[in-house]
């Protein structure tokens, strides 16, 4: 698997952070947007709600006072006489007496002409039961209603809640007496006759209020109105029928059912705002609220399709998308440089430490800069040299190592050479020198003469054994180091006349044959060195073990030495020692005061 550059981690890590930083901010940029045009939409057609209901409920309010002025007037009353006696039965016997002259009818009819704004016929209904229609309209023909025929139920339901209320406007919902006809409303309220005494209602006065007058209320297709192209207000009655003309269906008046969240909402009492489906299954943005008109149970609605509400938000969406990705691709051009430039100098720094790892130290690299990269080339130009002067210097100081191990290996072989010609080697030459004497040997001679050469033969061997326990003492493998230490003391106080004291204590059975050997020979060189410079009288060796180290200690009561001066020099007995302690990854501890002897610990672990 390939290895990731920091570069590419770095941009890798600062992408996700830009990507992430922009994805919450475009994220929560879009949600608050959405939420704000949702509310703003919602507040404009809660406004609109409440400005359409206002003129509905004015409206009503309006034709109530209308409606009370005309059933006061005397002419009203005078009508309603001359139909409760049967001279006046219909809008065609209207027409004919005004067209006779009948100056009488011609004032009724031109006093009440300017109701035809709102309303499309009076109906005025006599004492005795009898009707009279007047249409303020010569052409209109909605609202035709015989007189002679007998009450439509509605009408006659209406003319009942009129005489339980008398002096008040009465609503009647809208009605449609043919399928082919303008559905309508009615209002009315009872004709009342002050003069008398008894008995003062005189009749009942109706106006026919059309629903093209609650649809010109309602009804709004311009675009610029705050609707846009899918939006509307429209009425609602208990039965869950329409009161006013859908802008996308024609005749839904009574036709269309509205079963939708907010009518029900309405209905039972309450207003506000939901996101809902409208009677087409659209989903629409939806405010609604009950009309307060009394008489008729209605919901007025104001709506507007989510999807067109929805356009602004979508659009915003688009361009933050947009915006987004600039922002990202402009991002990721700048990590990229940046990256690059703040790890070029740590790929350097890399490739130097590779070449000097490879043993190049003499890569130095320049200090483009003052912050903590500056800093860091700095120090690794420093340690570079460091690691230099350090390499030289093993170099060196291997160097030195392998020539004392050579030069100790030259005064073994030295040593091991003048032992040989002066001990056996001249031994050699006494036993032939005698060997030849027994040539010239007579009898009595040949025999002293073999017994010296037995002697003498004696001799050699027992040199030879020195010399082989001194390269490498076999008691050391056989016995241990305990024991090899013990002998070591008593052929050095049997050789130097060097008084030697001996102590060990501990199991030694599980050392290591290196750590034995290594142990051995520093105690060799220990006692050579106290038989050679020091001038002592008497040595103590102390070996032990405590746990997981073995201490080793070589005291002597001697003249002692500069312990500074003596590290220094490399071709003594003290630089061997040290060298071993060092290959056992031990310490050596080396106390010396001038004319009172020294003392020599040594720290070695066991593993």
């Amino acid at each position: 698997m390939k290895d990731i550059s920091l570069s590419e981690k770095l941009i890798l890590y600062f992408m996700l952070l830009g990507f992430g930083a922009i994805t919450i901010v475009s994220a929560f940029s879009f949600y608050s947007t959405k939420e704000a045009l949702l509310e703003r939409t919602f507040d404009q057609l809660t406004s609109l709600r409440i400005a359409k209901k206002n003129q509905v409920e004015t409206f009503f309010s309006d034709r109530g006072r209308d409606l009370i002025l005309v059933a006061g007037s005397e002419e009203t009353k005078k009508m309603a006489a001359l139909i409760s006696t049967g001279k006046l039965q219909s809008s065609q016997n209207v027409i004919e007496q005004i067209n006779s002259g009948n100056r009488e009818f011609s004032l009724f009819v031109e006093r009440y002409k300017q109701l035809q704004d709102y309303f499309s016929s009076m109906i005025i209904v006599g004492k005795s039961g009898r009707i009279g229609i007047f249409h303020f309209s010569e052409n209109d023909s909605t609202t035709q209603m015989p007189g002679e025929r007998s009450y439509y139920p509605e009408l006659k339901s209406f003319l009942e809640r009129i005489i339980k209320d008398p002096g008040n406007a009465i609503i009647c919902d809208e009605i449609r007496t043919d399928p082919t006809m303008e559905p309508f409303l009615l209002i009315g309220t009872t004709i009342v006759d002050p003069e008398k005494k008894s008995d003062r209602m005189v009749g009942q006065v109706i106006l026919v209020i059309p629903s093209g007058k609650i649809n010109s209320i309602m009804l709004n297709n311009n675009p610029k109105s705050g609707l846009g192209s899918s939006g509307e207000t429209y009425l609602v009655g208990k039965d869950f029928r329409m009161r006013s003309q859908s802008r996308f269906q024609s005749q839904s008046i009574l036709k269309t059912t509205v079963n939708t969240e907010s009518v029900k909402r309405a209905l039972a009492g309450s207003s506000g705002t939901i996101i809902n489906l409208d009677y087409r299954g659209i989903p629409v943005l939806s405010a609604y609220s009950r009309v307060l008109v009394k008489g008729i149970d209605w919901v007025i609605l104001a709506e507007i399709d989510l999807k067109e509400a929805m356009i602004p938000i979508y659009h915003m969406r688009n361009t933050i998308i947009i915006v987004s990705t600039i922002l990202a691709l402009i991002f990721f051009i700048l990590v990229f440089v940046f990256s690059r430039k703040l790890t070029r100098p740590i790929m350097k720094l890399k490739d130097a430490a590779e070449k000097i790892g490879e043993g190049n130290y003499n890569t130095i690299l320049p200090v483009t800069s003052n912050d903590e990269i500056g800093s860091l080339t700095r120090t690794f130009n420093i340690m570079t040299e460091q690691i230099k002067e350090k390499t030289d210097e093993l170099r060196f100081e291997r160097l030195g190592r392998l020539r004392s191990v050579i030069d100790a290996e030259e005064s073994e072989r030295q040593r091991l050479s003048r032992e040989i010609h002066d001990g056996i080697g001249q031994s050699f030459i006494a036993l032939k020198l005698r060997l030849e004497g027994l040539l010239y040997s007579d009898e009595k001679e040949l025999k002293a003469n073999i017994n010296v050469l037995k002697d003498q033969f004696d001799g050699t061997v027992d040199e030879i054994r020195r010399i082989s326990n001194n390269l490498m003492p076999s008691v050391l493998e056989a016995f241990g180091i305990t024991i090899a230490l013990r002998n070591l003391c008593e052929e050095t106080e049997e050789n130097s006349g060097l008084r030697v004291v001996y102590q060990c204590s501990g199991d030694f059975e599980t050392l290591s044959t290196r750590i034995k050997t290594y142990i051995f020979r520093i105690a060799q060189e220990a006692m050579n060195n106290i038989i050679k410079h020091s001038g002592a009288k008497t040595a103590e060796l102390n070996l032990s073990r405590k746990e997981d180290f073995i201490i080793f200690t070589v005291k002597d009561d001697g003249i002692g030495f500069n312990v500074d001066r003596a590290s220094r020099e490399k071709g003594n007995g003290l630089h061997n020692m040290r060298e071993r302690v060092a290959l056992m990854t031990g310490s050596i501890d080396v106390q010396s005061t001038i004319n009172k002897g020294t003392i020599i610990t040594i720290n070695v672990p066991i593993y």
